[in-house]
């Protein structure tokens, strides 16, 4: 049973602007006006976007669980969204509304996000979830995307140390940035998925994408040295690298293609790693496939549906 936590979820409306029209900005003295070709909504969210890649890619029905919290009639709106794929939702309300955030893609591709703060998330809040968590069925946890902005930078240790003291066999994924993944390394997470930015950032490492792979290794050890058990890095199109909990270290090249849009695909990674992992327990071919499920992520508008996944699972089977 796989569960998915997202505390600061959002209805993310997407839109794209006409062929080669970039994204006007206003003055003091006038507004912009830009004008879009298309529209659609999605509930948001790193750890909703895992939950919906993992039914996607064909995990049984009730198998998997997105929780959090919602607030308001965009709350609701997640919470429609995420059933209507099979979703267990397990949201917890709070006062106000959940966040929307406005992602724009100009006529020649560059994107542009603003992002919603969201409702106040308190202490007793995380109490309560913490309960629900305890008494719902489940194996593996991500802890995935950024935290409220009311809450603690230990809330993700807090919520897995709870976690691991009831259920000590519990395999923890977490995916987010800075102080909130340092405090949950020494519980010695199962995997943590940084990318090149977020891997420099934590280390104080010069890093990008085209780094070479031995600094990509020793920033990655440095990680494991402070408890995580597997580290996955995404490099965007030059692949990704996997430190592994056995000693081994792997790396898989870039897919070549047409980026659409890199929204989702670090997600993508994640959870299709995990998928196929605990369908082949082999940690390189793990790597193989979800770097290939990232790069049809990124390369369509949205997360991909499930005949797209179905064909790479078919090429992997």
């Amino acid at each position: 049973m796989y569960l998915t936590l997202t505390l600061n979820p959002s209805i993310d409306y997407y839109i794209d602007l006409p062929q080669g029209k970039t994204l006007l900005t206003g003055t003091s003295d006038a507004p912009a006006v830009n004008r879009s070709i298309c529209e659609r909504f999605e509930a948001g969210g790193k750890g909703i976007n895992v939950a919906k890649i993992l039914r996607r890619l064909d995990a049984k029905s009730g198998t998997v669980i997105a929780a959090g919290f919602c607030a308001g009639f965009t709350g609701q709106e997640i919470i429609r969204n995420i059933e209507l794929e099979d979703i267990v939702a397990k949201f917890i309300e709070v006062p106000g509304n959940s966040r929307i955030n406005v992602k724009a893609r100009d006529g020649k591709g560059i994107e542009t996000e603003i992002n919603g703060s969201g409702p106040s998330v308190g202490p007793g809040d995380i109490s309560r979830l913490i309960s629900v968590l305890s008494e719902t069925d489940f194996d593996t946890l991500f802890l995935s995307g950024s935290l409220p902005g009311t809450v603690d930078p230990d809330t993700y240790a807090v919520i897995m140390r709870s976690v691991l003291d009831g259920k000590p066999d519990t395999r923890i994924i977490v995916d987010c940035e800075g102080e909130a993944l340092m405090r949950c390394l020494p519980l010695k997470p199962f995997l943590i998925k940084p990318n090149a930015s977020e891997l420099a950032a934590l280390t104080g490492m010069k890093l990008n994408t085209a780094s070479s792979l031995k600094d990509i290794r020793n920033a990655a050890s440095k990680l494991k040295d402070k408890g995580a058990q597997n580290v996955l890095v995404s490099l965007g199109g030059n692949g990704a690298f996997l430190f592994a909990n056995n000693g081994e270290y792997y790396d898989v090249p870039g897919i070549k293609g047409d980026a659409v849009s890199t929204i989702g695909a670090g997600d993508t990674m994640t959870a299709s790693f995990i998928y196929a992992l605990d369908r082949d327990g082999d940690m390189k071919k793990a790597l193989e496939f979800s770097n290939a499920c990232a790069a049809m992520s990124a390369f369509t508008a949205g997360l991909p549906d499930s005949d797209s996944f179905g064909r790479i699972v078919k090429e992997f089977s």
